[in-house]
């Protein structure tokens, strides 16, 4: 279309009479790239949460074990703890290099942790 085309009375009877916006319902049946990215991101993480469970529980003995040789050769641990919200879902398991300990409690990366609450370590 060029500019000897344009009619602007065309077009103004185009919108006044013919022309019908639908507003927003024309969008209510998109989902953006965004939107997307995020349900399935969100449904992972819910499908993760649902699958992480307890392992066998051990001893305060090997708990301590390992965190001793952890410690002493400078390696990577991941801890499991006992605690789960009242559906049953296990939190993420916490992993790091144990940064030290006072008392009952070590602290791995930046995060304290009880002893007592450790469900499973393993070095990793």
């Amino acid at each position: 279309m060029n500019n000897k085309d344009y009619d602007p009375n065309l077009v103004n009877q185009f919108l006044k009479y013919d022309y019908h916006d639908r507003g927003m319902m024309k969008w209510q049946g998109f989902f953006l790239s965004d939107h997307t990215a995020n349900i399935n991101k969100t449904s992972r993480e819910q499908e993760e949460m649902n699958r992480r469970q307890h392992g066998p529980a051990m001893e305060q003995e090997e708990v301590a074990e390992i965190i001793n040789q952890a410690i002493v050769k400078s390696k990577h641990v991941q801890v499991e703890l006992s605690e789960q919200t009242i559906d049953g879902i296990v939190q993420k398991p916490t992993s790091g290099l144990i940064q030290g300990w006072v008392g009952q409690q070590i602290f791995i990366g930046d995060q304290s942790v009880m002893i007592e609450d450790i469900w499973t370590i393993k070095v990793i």
